[in-house]
């Protein structure tokens, strides 16, 4: 839950909360996408990871465009 964007000095990290009673062993899976885009894409390294943070900077790198990430357990 509140998945949210930090930004600092060009990085973009995506960090989320997770439920205290999580259990051992959750994974996460991260997408993302351009707004207007209608397609979610994988990023390839945040998929079955156990921390709460993907870095998204090449995927994010336009920093006029505006960009959603969401979080799957």
């Amino acid at each position: 839950k509140r998945a949210a964007f930090s930004s600092t000095n060009f990085e973009n990290i995506l960090t989320w909360e997770t439920e205290a009673d999580i259990p051992p062993g959750t994974v996460f899976d991260v997408q993302y996408k351009q707004y207007g885009e209608k397609s979610w894409f994988n990023k390839p390294e945040c998929q079955s990871i156990m921390q709460p943070f993907c870095n998204l900077t090449r995927e994010t790198e336009n920093f006029t465009e505006h960009y959603y990430a969401r979080v799957r357990a």
